[in-house]
């Protein structure tokens, strides 16, 4: 049992990055170990290991994430505002492209506003209709304002959803029978299905054939970017897209189903390994019949095969504990995965040991470095849901994103008003917390303000 235990520890901590790893060297080294034939999830095409050799699709990877659009000509006129972009963090671009466009009165104040409200990934987390009552403007020019702030760079930006993202990229650029197909599947609501590499099931449904929505997806992947955010934060440190092995992939995923959440841990419990069928025979005969064998080949035989079927169960060991264990985190956390951040409940691994019937130190191992698909898109590290000071944070981004851009709150002002709310923080916390959820100090703030004040005249110019 002692052997067995290190060996389930050992592969319970893996991430799925390196538990692909571990695998790949266990089969090189166990010849009573294989993998039956997995395709790829994209293409179809055979997966050799982790990564496709045909698309380069990395087992895990979000089927719906598409790649990077070409860099732009450099050849091509120059755009004041593409240069500073570089220059600048994205709420402050953002503001110096709101600068040019002279808005007037409450328009430009809910245009500022609403600049506020997008948050990390470049959506825009606030409710329309509530913002539209915030300025007393109507539904139909709070449309209009969103629009105008949806034409900015970078493409995508201030969307409410991933499919409205996806269609102001796609509608910015050339309207081939590609990007027409593509939006069809968007409009129509297909993207879990495109995603799942259900082609005919879109072809069927679009009256269109198989290789056209293959080319669309490819199309999709290559030209749009689901989080305009992370496009713009790449370009301006002089990079492109981040590359695979930079992007944390998730161990499991939260799926929203009728009946409720569901946990799906990325891979079969196995991962698809088995103890290959001649060893199998082999060892069946050796315990049967020992005296066919030489001692040392039924020793082989035995030492492989007893390996490869621990090996195996270790690896299954470790999908049923990682889904048990979310499992019993998503029954306490239901609230922050319908309404968000602010209503995380205090959860402690104690706890969430107690409901699996483990010890505390197998949940810490089982999540210590993994990463969940929430059901927002979002790809998290498991310590979210154990973070205490998450609804705090949350509550002075919602603080800051409503105060009056020209007296933006201070540290001890946003600290008086958590106290006031039940929330007794020091100011040096708040300062902490502000900082952890990317807000500058209230100075940097009001110079945002007056940057755009001045960015207006200095954009015309340079038009």
């Amino acid at each position: 049992m002692v052997p067995k235990l290190m060996a389930v520890s050992a592969v319970l901590v893996l991430p799925l990055q390196e538990l692909e790893a571990r695998i790949e060297e266990e089969l090189h080294s166990n010849p009573a170990l294989e993998r039956d034939e997995v395709f790829c999830a994209r293409c179809g095409a055979e997966m050799r290991g982790a990564v496709c050799p045909s698309c380069g699709y990395a087992r895990g990877e979000p089927l719906d994430e598409p790649l990077a659009p070409p860099r732009q000509n450099p050849d091509d006129d120059f755009d004041p505002v593409a240069h500073v972009s570089a220059e600048v963090p994205l709420h402050e671009f953002l503001m110096l492209q709101l600068a040019a466009q002279n808005l007037k009165g409450r328009r430009q104040k809910l245009a500022e506003y609403l600049v506020g409200c997008v948050d990390e990934r470049g959506y825009l987390t606030c409710d329309l209709q509530e913002a539209a009552a915030r300025f007393r403007l109507s539904v139909r020019v709070a449309e209009e304002v969103l629009a105008l702030l949806q034409g900015f760079d970078p493409a995508g930006v201030a969307a409410r959803t991933v499919e409205e993202c996806l269609l102001i990229q796609l509608r910015a650029l050339e309207p081939s029978p590609r990007n027409l197909l593509a939006q069809r599947v968007v409009t129509e609501g297909l993207l879990p299905e495109l995603g799942r590499g259900q082609y005919g099931k879109i072809a069927q449904r679009l009256g269109t054939t198989a290789q056209e929505v293959r080319d669309c997806h490819e199309y999709i992947r290559r030209n749009l970017y689901p989080y305009p955010a992370d496009r713009y934060e790449a370009e301006r440190s002089g990079g492109a897209r981040l590359r695979p092995q930079e992007v944390p992939r998730p161990d499991a995923a939260i799926v929203r189903t009728p009946r409720g959440y569901a946990v799906e841990v990325v891979g079969s419990p196995t991962m698809g390994l088995r103890v290959n069928d001649l060893y199998r025979e082999l060892y069946l005969r050796a315990r049967k019949a020992p005296g066919e064998f030489a001692p040392n080949a039924a020793q082989h035989i035995h030492e492989y095969v007893t390996r490869a079927k621990l090996f195996i169960e270790t690896v299954k060991r470790r999908s049923w504990t990682l889904r048990a264990i979310l499992e019993a985190i998503v029954e306490v956390q239901r609230d922050f995965l319908d309404h968000g951040p602010s209503h995380l409940k205090p959860l402690t691994m104690a706890q969430v040991a107690a409901r699996v019937g483990v010890s505390e130190s197998t949940v810490s191992r089982a999540l210590d470095g993994k990463y969940v698909l929430l059901p927002s898109g979002r790809v998290v590290s498991c310590e979210v849901f154990f973070d205490a000071s998450l609804p705090v944070k949350e509550r002075i981004r919602r603080m800051i994103q409503q105060e009056d851009p020209d007296q933006p709150l201070t540290d001890r002002e946003i600290a008086l008003r958590l106290r006031r709310e039940g929330m007794p923080v020091a100011r040096r916390t708040a300062a902490k917390y502000r900082e952890e959820v990317g807000i500058p100090p209230s100075s940097v703030r009001k110079t945002r303000r007056e940057l755009a004040e001045g960015g207006r005249r200095a954009l015309r110019g340079l038009a």
